[in-house]
């Protein structure tokens, strides 16, 4: 199943509380938008919409998705509410703050606080010099705190990588992003491609995705370390890695 070319919200469109001011991210996935809420308070607002199994043009805010496509885009979309809706229990300076959510075009929106900074991909390809060892484990040992809480409330992450992870201003980092809501979308019954970023997702994420757990956090946060201490975004063996995209 190809791919389509979805057009994003405009510039200005309101949408429930929030006004649209900008595109920050895109994927095959969703749409990450900067908007501003009732109190001009800048938020993030995350929507649903896989590439794969719908279409938005710029003639309507809903997607049109064709009726082989429903069943499987009316499971994500459960998922990822109940994704946000589990997020927004959760209170910790090391995981993305997912304020509200909510249903409104045919789809599923959350709306997490804005977070200044970089991710912590760019911050390596930037940085000048080593990465000193006591900055690295500072920041691990943070977002390794934030990884128990996230696991402590039975939720998994599923897409760790130095691109998810953000670290604001004040060098303290956060995990955002989270890639479990689109693992259900890759299950053998839907037919989907599986979506993982090959060096830093486990074993189990290529074969064997029932055995995803926590530990498959663990490893992508390990992959993610040895990522800053090679300044590299290839993962561990660029060579596999390459062997793995082509399976």
């Amino acid at each position: 199943m190809s791919s389509q070319a979805n057009q994003p919200l405009p510039e200005g469109f309101q949408l429930e509380n929030y006004r649209i001011l900008r595109l920050l991210a895109s994927g095959g996935f969703s749409f990450v938008y900067l908007a501003h809420d009732e109190n001009e308070t800048p938020v993030a607002v995350k929507e649903y919409l896989p590439a794969t199994l719908a279409l938005r043009t710029k003639d309507s805010p809903s997607p049109v998705v064709p009726e082989e496509n429903l069943s499987a885009f009316r499971y994500g979309l459960k998922c990822f509410f109940e994704e946000g809706r589990a997020l927004a229990t959760l209170s910790h300076p090391n995981v993305v703050r997912v304020n509200n959510f909510f249903r409104a075009n045919d789809t599923v929106y959350l709306v997490m606080r804005y977070e200044r900074g970089r991710t912590l991909q760019e911050h390596i390809h930037k940085k000048s010099g080593a990465i000193k060892e006591d900055w690295l484990c500072n920041t691990f040992v943070q977002l390794l705190n934030g990884l128990r809480e996230v696991h402590s409330n039975k939720l998994l992450h599923l897409d760790i990588k130095p691109g998810n992870i953000y670290v604001r201003n004040d060098g303290n980092p956060v995990l955002i992003d989270f890639g479990a809501a689109r693992q259900t979308l890759s299950a053998d019954g839907l037919k989907l491609a599986p979506m993982y970023t090959p060096g830093f997702a486990s074993p189990e994420h290529h074969r064997g995705r029932d055995k995803l757990g926590p530990w498959s956090d663990i490893y992508s946060i390990g992959a993610s370390m040895y990522a800053c201490l090679a300044r590299s975004m290839e993962g561990c063996d660029p060579a596999h890695d390459e062997a793995l995209r082509h399976k």
